[in-house]
């Protein structure tokens, strides 16, 4: 009797075996490998923006002896304060490189916290083309807008307007003090 089940379960442990083997095969010549494809993701940082001085706005004509107002920005990625902006001009055009002694005149200096928009009174004496550049130095390197010009004319002369007969008029006041 245990001589049987010991038979009983040999066989059982063959069957097994066996059907177990029968699921499993070698391998027939070399296999194809399967390709799987990878996305390698690019980087898509932004780009750092950097310091610059840009014009906001300049009249493209003034009258000599007259004031006008230019204004700009100095931009920089993070917030630093400068010790110089200032609008530098004179009457020829100039080239890279620019140094502080580039032009010949310059409005008063400012500093302060950036970025932020600046602006300057200018007065010109004479009549001509003036070029201009606004500047900043930040972290202690000089930054330069475009070069811009602007055309000085003479100022009306009173006596060479031709008068004209005009029949009489009341004037009322607008209350803008004009």
């Amino acid at each position: 009797m245990i001589m049987g089940k010991i038979v009983f379960w040999i066989a059982a442990i063959a069957i097994v075996f066996s059907l177990i083997s029968g699921c499993v095969s070698a391998p027939q010549g070399t296999p194809t490998p399967v390709v799987t494809p990878v996305m390698t993701p690019i980087p898509t940082t932004a780009p750092t923006p950097e310091a610059s001085v840009e014009v906001l706005n300049a009249p493209a004509t003034a009258v000599a002896g007259q004031g006008f107002v230019v204004s700009w920005r100095v931009n920089n990625p993070i917030q630093v304060t400068i010790p110089h902006t200032a609008v530098h001009y004179g009457p020829d055009s100039k080239s890279e490189p620019l140094t502080l002694k580039s032009y010949p005149s310059l409005t008063p200096v400012q500093n302060g916290t950036i970025p932020a928009d600046f602006s300057a009174n200018i007065t010109i004496g004479k009549t001509g083309i003036i070029y201009f550049r606004a500047h900043a130095i930040i972290g202690g390197a000089n930054y330069w807008s475009d070069e811009r010009m602007i055309t000085i004319t003479a100022p009306l002369n009173a006596t060479s307007i031709p008068s004209i007969a005009t029949s009489t008029a009341t004037a009322t006041t607008s209350g803008y003090g004009y």
